[in-house]
């Protein structure tokens, strides 16, 4: 996603989880990252809701170590928590990168690293979705995170 409206549409959401439930700091939690042409946005829409956006996630690419992505600001309505919303998004980012971001490993099948700072109260979350947690807790605007990443793979 690309355009002005569905980057206002993932601002949203994420103000209104991060800013309004979690009490970030707006300034915090909106970026120069957000605009950069290596950072791609996805959003995932309720079609039982006319296709209100109920999860977002962001994934930020550094031309300097290819086969490496980092997912960040992955937010999900209160309303839609518990759905499948949040998998959704993390589903998506992860085909993003595989698609646009993966090298070829030595084993013959293209891979991406998939990076990810959690925070610890979604842990469990990540887990489930085959991401190994890793490192002490640190804080990240005033939120308890620890750092999760998992290789995701295609088949050359």
């Amino acid at each position: 996603m690309s355009d002005d409206a569905g980057l206002a549409a993932a601002h949203a959401l994420r103000l209104a989880v991060f800013v309004d439930e979690q009490g970030v700091p707006v300034e915090e939690e909106i970026d120069d990252l957000d605009a950069a042409p290596t950072t791609t946005h996805v959003l995932v829409r309720d079609r039982e809701r006319d296709g209100e956006v109920v999860g977002t996630g962001r994934l930020l690419t550094d031309p300097a170590h290819p086969g490496e992505v980092h997912v960040g600001r992955v937010a999900v309505a209160a309303s839609a928590r518990g759905t499948g919303a949040g998998a959704a998004v993390m589903l998506a980012l992860e085909r993003l990168a595989l698609a646009e971001h993966a090298v070829p490993g030595p084993d013959g099948r293209s891979a991406v690293r998939v990076l990810l700072s959690a925070q610890v109260q979604a842990i469990g979350f990540y887990e489930r979705l085959g991401y190994t947690v890793s490192g002490p807790v640190y804080l990240d605007a005033g939120i308890d995170h620890r750092d999760a990443a998992k290789t995701v793979t295609v088949d050359a």
